[in-house]
């Protein structure tokens, strides 16, 4: 995410530092320069929305095929695996395999999509404990859309009704 005015930009470089070369699986949820600076270092997932990877590359994204031409860049870049979130388009991910994998976005209404995409990593975290990135996807992009239909923070049992309609 964001880094606050307290610490410096390069926070996040200082970090991955440290722990580079230590097979700690690092994810990273931020935007232009943050994200930029990270890469390589070679992080086990990043997750920028459609919006964010138009900025980072300066680019308008008008097709699926454009989206996964400027997600691979970011693979290019050292991201192993790479989620793209787009909103009521579903989402993306290419991952460490070669693969592009794609799931639709839930339905229901958006109360609220402040930390959807927080959600939507943490349903990926807990999606790839069986190493299945395809049911990775799904559980988070399901996360993803209970948080964005919620009032409050997503229910599992919301989560897991949403991950019905996800193929």
């Amino acid at each position: 995410g964001s880094v606050p005015n307290s610490l410096p930009d390069s926070i996040y470089e200082k970090i991955l530092t440290r722990i580079s070369g230590k097979g700690i699986r690092v994810i990273v949820d931020a935007a232009k320069d943050l994200l930029r600076n990270v890469l390589k270092y070679q992080p086990f997932l990043i997750k920028p929305n459609h919006n964010e990877l138009e900025e980072l590359f300066g680019v308008t994204l008008k097709t699926s095929e454009d989206i996964v031409e400027y997600a691979s860049k970011l693979k290019e870049m050292g991201a192993k695996n790479v989620l793209v979130s787009m909103a009521e388009n579903g989402a993306v991910l290419l991952d460490e395999n070669g693969q592009s994998l794609w799931c639709n976005a839930c339905k229901g209404t958006v109360k609220n999509s402040v930390g959807a995409g927080d959600s939507m990593v943490a349903g990926f975290v807990a999606g790839m404990r069986n190493g299945d990135y395809k049911y990775a996807l799904k559980l988070g992009t399901a996360a993803g859309g209970a948080a964005a239909f919620s009032d409050g923070l997503a229910e599992k049992d919301k989560i897991f009704a949403l991950l019905e309609q996800l193929s």
